[in-house]
This record gives C-alpha cells, structure tokens and sequence, in this order.
C-alpha cells in the first residue's frame, strides 16, 4: 500500500510538473531569444600580439579566452570528467533529462525546499551561458524568487531543446567548454588549462581534467589557488563519480585520490610585456580600425618590432637613466630646490628604425609605463636643438651651397622682426672660433654658422626641407631655425634622419606587419608608404657630412669612437636646447637608424649641465655596439660602410688655404666630396688660375 501511494505520489508530481512545462511554455515561449542568434554568436576572444621574431608581447582583450577549434580537441578525459559530475546521461536525452528531473521533484518535495536540488543538462547550462536573458533571475527565500527560479529553468529547458535541434552533442559540448567561467578571469577550457596547469588541452592529465570539471559548479569557491584542500575533496568527488559511471575503475580514483592538488599557474613568455610604449602604440593604431571588435575578435598581431633590439634598448635605458638622475639630483642639492624634487624625474625616449622598411624596431616611450603611459617618442613635443641642424644644411647643399665654402664664426647681433628685440646669439661652448668651413661648422655643432647658413637659404626654405623630410609638427619660419626652436616629436626626426640613409626617399615609419583573423587568415598587411623627396647625391653629400660629426676629432659625436667603442660606419647629430632642457642624438648606420631624447617633463628643470653627447649619445653608443658585436644579421654587416656611388658623388682636391678647388699648384691639398652632376667650386685663385670671384664664392658673412 505504501509503495503504491509513493508511486502515486511521483506520477501526480511528473504530470503535474509536464503540466506545469506546458503551461509555462505557452506563457514564456514568446519571449525566448532568437535560436538563430546561435548562428552568428561569437564568444569574446584574446587578441594576442606577437614581436616580429614570433614572441609574445601582450593580449588585447575583455574576457581571458582562448577558443577551442573543434570537439577532437577535447581530451577523452575532459569528456567524462564532465559529463560524469554535471551530466550523465548528456549523449542520450534531446536537451532535459526527465529521470533527473523526476528526482530532483522528489528531492525538493520530500525535503520541503522547492529550489533544493536542481537538474540542469549541459545543454541547459549552455543556453544560460550565450542567452543571459534566460537566465538573469537568481532563486531566493521569497516566493516571488521562487517562482523566478523556476521560470528561468524552464527557459532553460525550453531553449536547450531548440539547441539540440539544430546541433550535434560533439558540437554543444565543444560551445559548452569554450563558454564556461573556471574562475580567475579564465573563460573556456583553454584559458583554464593554462591558468592552473600551464599547459596546452592536449597535455591534461586525468586527474587535471577531474579538477576543472569539479571548478564549474562554484569556480571561487573550489578555486586551487585559494583553497587547495577543498579544491582536492571537489575533484575526488568527480572522480569518484566517474568510477561509478564506469570510466575509470576503482583502484585508479583510490590512487589518483591520494594525490594532492598541484597546480602550475601560468608562465607568461619571458619577451611578455615587453615594449609597453611599443604595444601601446600598437594598440591605439588598430583601435582606430577596429573598434572594440580588437578586444573581443581574437585576432593575431605580429608586429614589427624585434624582441632582442627592444631587450637591450630597455638594459641600457635604466642604466643609463640612473647616472643621469644621479648627476641631476647631487646638482640640485646644492641648491634649494627641496620642493620641486619630486618633478625632477629624468626621463628619456628612444626609437629604432629599419631604414629601407620604416618598421619600428625597438621603442621606449617613458621609465614606467604604469606610472606614465604618455609615449615620449610618439607624443612629447620637445625643442629639437641642434638635432634641427641636417634640415638647414640638407637646404643649403641643394641650392648650391659647399661643404668647404667658409663661414665666419663670430659675434653677431640679430633684431627679431616680430617684436623688434635685438638678439645675441651664442655658441654652446660660449667661444667663437672665426672662420671655418661649413663642414666644420657642422661638425662641431656651431650655432653662429647654422645661423647664417639658415639665413642665407631662407627661414621658409628650411621649413619645407623640414617638412617634406616628414617633420609635421608647426616649424616657425623665424631666424632661430638654424638652431632648433620649434618643437618636434623623436619618432618623426628618426624618420626624418632615415631620409638621408636612403638617399632621398621617405619611408613612413610603421608598427604592425600584419594583422590575422581569429583563423588565422591575413586580413591587413601595411605596405610602407615611400616616396622620394630629396635629390639621391644630396642626400649622399648629407650622409658624409653627418659621418665627420662621429669619425673626425672635434665632431661632437666623435666619443662614440673615443670613449664608447662603437667602430662600426655611423654618421649622426647631437642636439642640446637652452639651459640643457632637452638633450638629442640621432644617428644611424648603414642598417639601423636609432634616436635618443632625454629630458625632464618638468619644464622648471634641466639636466644639469647635460649635453647631448653626455647625456643622448652615451645611450646610443652602448646599443648600438651591443647590437652590432650580438646579434645577427647586424653582427655579419658590421664592416660594411656607407656606399658613395661615384655617379652621384666624388672626391675632389681642395687647397687647405683657400678651400677652393685645388690646382696643381696648391702646396696642401685634401680632398672632399662634391655632387656630380653639380657646380663645382672656383680654382684656387691664389695657387693657379682662377678670379676674385673664388674668394667672394666660397667666403660668406
């Protein structure tokens, strides 16, 4: 009698149950969402950001998850750790099981808790996890909660039998693990593997598999990272349960049960979050292509730069970065300046370039990207100083201008036409050396000669050299161009410096080499823009005139050789602003342009006392050989030298007195380079024949 009152007690809870399913679904079956959305969902995915040699920099990305490309992925073990501990009978029911249901009816009957026990597939889980309407409500002690409880279940149910209409069970439950929360920010099976194992799917092991299926049902509260011994009882359990379903036998959950938890949090690559100035420009150049479509879409960005250039650039940035804060903070001691201290924060920029290609090798924007994400490189406008100088001597070489005409340097007095003020320049060493020729005015950087040289070409003129070498920041057209007043930004004078080596063609600098879709298929791949923009032997003649800056003695590059050990072919130019504000050095081999911008944000102070060539080309000599004595290809190119095709240019005689062309009768002669297909100097007037035209030719102000 018993048993049939129990029996009749199921059969009157099923049917009332299935009564109630066809009631709730008449009354919520209107309002499901659209099972066609299932189509064209897309999970959010990671983009990962590669250097150009393949390693791994960072993750764009809004959930940590990596997708899983089909169901055979899925190690066996996975399988059954899953579908023993959430959904046994998973390959047979049509999206509910109706015997789990029957029991879980029972259960919350006969303990009096309508929400005690629950009976969710893995399909239903599934159709929770991609429709968040189905289920937003939570259960409570409220009736009102209650009845929205149950309301989501048959949502569920509802939903997950139109899921398993239109897919296969290999295919749900390849989506269910790719949807699924482990905890800690890990969404889907691979993101989990590599979170607590640090490994691929494949690699699980079976005790592995147990721990993350057991993770699902509270993934906090199971989480081995927190609580290891509680995470060990929850994968027992799965263990356990898959004995009991018959996928493992018993000897092997008694033997794995003993084993305590171990997990293996993830090991990023070392090159990860490295160049983050880089990464970021990276990021704010593709944002603006994609959108938000870049965190969620899960494409693959390699970029340009070169992982060991950016190791060393950043190894020698702090090193020398240290002796300059050093230097600037036993300066300021001396004085009283206790209240800004905090402001004087040396900081420093640094770009290289491939010349030929424009790609960005290496970038450093800032100290610490944490502290400051403002990009030096890319968005600090800074008073170029002498680093302006090749703009005003590039002008002057075109436009019939010698290296050995003569200069004089000496004091002069210039009124400003804007205000009327009269001004008296001076040189950085505060001395005036008389007359020299224009290479050697270049050579040792002096102000009165780039002055005069600026002058006699036209303030406008240097501007568009200026200009079209790829400088776009405003460039004012007024008498202190030749010495660098206007504000400039390091990635566009690097650029701007490429020019020269390339002989005459701008190459636009560029980040990303190519962006893949989330299978892998090129979607963009930058072609540089180039195009030429100065005469090739112009650009030549410029490259010999730079290299006198670092090979000659009283060129101020020239400690690269003496004191730093750099002997590889280099031409390049230093730069210093007013009161040491600004400190530059850019230069360049024949493979590798590179440019250094140190300074203090502060514009109250400076470095000290700091030049360019004490405080810029120390940092660059020291990457530079580093680079050229490591690594390839640069290692096996280090004797290459600068070419000087002798159709664009060629070495002439000069008379040492009169730095005239050289007759057969000139006591001391040497030789320098001249365009080719250009006007040559005058004869020597004095030594052979020649006019009084030479003289007045090659002597200027």
């Amino acid at each position: 009698m018993r048993l049939k009152k129990i029996a009749f007690g199921m059969l009157t809870c099923t049917l009332l149950y299935l009564s109630g399913v066809l009631a709730m679904y008449g009354l919520f079956s209107d309002n499901l969402p659209d099972i066609d959305e299932l189509e064209t969902y897309q999970p959010k995915r990671v983009t990962k950001v590669f250097s150009a040699d393949g390693q791994h920099l960072r993750d764009f990305l809004e959930e940590n998850r990596e997708m899983l490309r089909s169901y055979d992925e899925i190690p066996s073990e996975m399988k059954d750790a899953l579908v023993s501990i959430e959904d046994r009978r998973f390959f047979t029911h049509w999206g509910i099981d109706l015997r789990r249901i029957i029991g879980a009816v029972i259960k919350n009957v006969t303990t009096l808790d309508p929400t005690r026990e629950g009976a969710s597939t893995l399909t239903q889980q599934l159709a929770r996890n991609l429709y968040k309407k189905v289920g937003r409500y939570r259960s409570s002690d409220s009736f009102e909660g209650v009845l929205a409880s149950y309301a989501r279940k048959l949502r569920e149910q509802i939903t997950a039998v139109h899921i398993e209409r239109l897919y296969t069970k290999r295919e749900i439950l390849t989506m269910y693990l790719n949807t699924v929360f482990f905890g800690h920010d890990a969404h889907g099976l691979k993101s989990a593997a590599r979170l607590y194992f640090d490994k691929e799917v494949e690699d699980l092991a079976l005790e592995e598999c147990a721990l993350l299926a057991g993770l699902l049902k509270a993934p906090n509260t199971y989480s081995p990272l927190k609580d290891p011994q509680r995470a060990q009882r929850r994968r027992n359990l799965v263990l356990y349960n898959m004995a009991e379903a018959g996928k493992i036998s018993r000897s092997r959950y008694r033997e794995l049960a003993e084993h305590p938890v171990q997990v293996r949090r993830e090991q990023k690559a070392d090159t990860y979050g490295l160049g983050p100035y880089f990464v970021e420009h990276v990021r704010q150049q593709l944002y603006k292509e994609l959108g938000n479509a870049l965190y969620r879409d899960g494409y693959t960005v390699r970029t340009t730069l070169d992982s060991r250039l950016q190791q060393i650039a950043e190894k020698h940035y702090g090193a020398s970065l240290a002796e300059l804060q050093r230097h600037v903070d036993e300066r300021m001691a001396q004085r009283d300046t206790s209240a800004f201290a905090d402001s004087a924060v040396v900081q420093a920029a640094f770009v290289a370039l491939d010349p030929q290609t424009g790609h960005i090798l290496a970038m450093i924007g800032g100290r610490n990207f944490r502290e400051s994400e403002f990009n030096r490189a890319t968005q600090a406008r800074r008073q170029a100083g002498s680093s302006f100088k090749p703009f005003v001597y590039t002008a002057a070489l075109d436009n019939g201008v010698f290296t050995v005409d003569v200069y004089n340097d000496n004091a002069i007095q210039i009124t400003d036409p804007s205000t009327g003020e009269l001004w008296d320049p001076e040189n950085y060493d505060r001395k005036f050396k008389g007359p020299m020729t224009l290479r050697e005015g270049f050579k040792q950087s002096r102000n009165i000669i780039a002055l005069k040289v600026a002058e006699l070409i036209s303030y406008g003129r240097v501007r568009q050299y200026a200009n079209k070498m790829g400088i776009t920041t405003p460039i004012r057209a007024v008498w202190t161009i030749g010495i660098g007043s206007s504000e400039v930004l390091l990635l566009e004078m690097v650029a701007a410096y490429s020019v020269i080596l390339n002989r005459g063609v701008y190459v636009e600098p560029t980040a990303v080499k190519e962006l893949a879709d989330s299978e892998a298929n090129p979607i963009l791949q930058p072609t540089a823009k180039r195009h030429g923009v100065l005469r090739p032997s112009v650009a030549v003649l410029m490259t010999d005139l730079m290299r006198s800056v670092m090979d000659e003695p009283g060129g101020t590059g020239y400690s690269a050789r003496t004191r730093y050990g750099f002997r590889v072919a280099a031409a390049g130019k230093t730069g210093t602003t007013n009161d040491y504000r600004d400190a530059w050095f850019i230069g360049f081999t024949p493979h590798l342009v590179a440019g250094v911008w140190v300074g203090v944000d502060d514009p109250r102070f400076s470095l000290e006392g700091r030049a360019g060539a004490g405080a810029a080309l120390p940092f660059w000599s020291r990457f530079m050989r580093e680079v050229y004595r490591d690594l390839e290809p640069y290692r096996s190119r280090r004797e290459e030298e600068f070419a000087y095709t002798e159709g664009l240019v060629h070495y002439q005689s000069v008379c040492e007195d009169t730095h005239t062309r050289a007759t057969r009768y000139c006591p001391r002669q040497t030789e320098d380079l001249f365009i080719a297909d250009g006007v040559l100097p005058q004869s020597c007037p004095q030594h052979g024949v020649g006019d009084s035209d030479s003289i007045r030719r090659t002597q200027r102000f």
